[in-house]
């Protein structure tokens, strides 16, 4: 990954897109990041940090049908920025061998904040399920494949929740609602909420937009 100077400033929004492919088509998860504590290096101090998080947990575990090709990332609050597409360094195939689950089944990750509503919390769906790792309807939490995602969530909120006072550089990790920011860009940022929570669901979850021929 060529190392880009980007700079930001409290109150800064950043979008990071993980980009991968599974049986022909592309998948997608999207994170969003709040600066607590201005930094001079987003893509050491956020972006390879986050990668990095993925990458050592996730990837280990995920199906060798499931691929990370990318990373895109940029400023979407207060104003709009460029983007920025990266390849980090460990991208490519997940290392479980073996037969995979359908494209549309996911992991389900629960974002919890300290406000009420639907609008304060979110939900991530990851693709890439090894067979071996399921038990009917469920995960089997004895598996390797739950221990690394629970060490995932564990790691994005060690380097991305913020206490009081913030460090700097310093981010938090958030979800977007765009019934309060709006839809287009750039994003206001009162829809931004600081999570306090990644939770996996046992239960296994469905993404009908990745199923083969509808998108990602």
């Amino acid at each position: 990954m060529s190392q880009l100077i980007v700079s930001a400033e409290v109150g800064d929004a950043y979008e990071i897109r993980i980009n991968g492919r599974m049986e022909g088509q592309q998948t997608t998860n999207v994170w969003h990041f709040v600066c607590a504590g201005a930094d001079p290096d987003v893509l050491t101090n956020l972006i390879l940090v986050f990668v990095q998080c993925f990458i050592d947990n996730l990837l280990p575990v995920l199906s060798s049908a499931w691929e990370l090709e990318e990373v895109r990332w940029k400023r979407v609050s207060p104003t709009l920025g460029p983007e920025f597409v990266s390849v980090p360094v460990g991208a490519g195939a997940g290392a479980a061998a073996g037969g995979a689950l359908p494209s549309f089944s996911s992991l389900v990750y629960s974002l919890q904040s300290f406000e009420g509503g639907r609008s304060k919390r979110g939900r991530k769906y990851l693709a890439g399920l090894p067979e071996a790792v399921t038990e009917n309807s469920f995960f089997d939490t004895g598996h390797a494949f739950w221990a690394g995602a629970l060490a995932f969530a564990a790691c994005v909120l060690a380097a991305f929740v913020i206490g009081d006072p913030p460090g700097a550089p310093a981010w938090q990790v958030s979800v977007y609602s765009r019934k309060i920011g709006g839809t287009a860009l750039p994003y206001g940022g009162a829809g931004f909420t600081a999570i306090r929570s990644i939770i996996p669901r046992q239960v296994i979850g469905t993404t009908r937009s990745r199923k083969i021929g509808i998108g990602s």
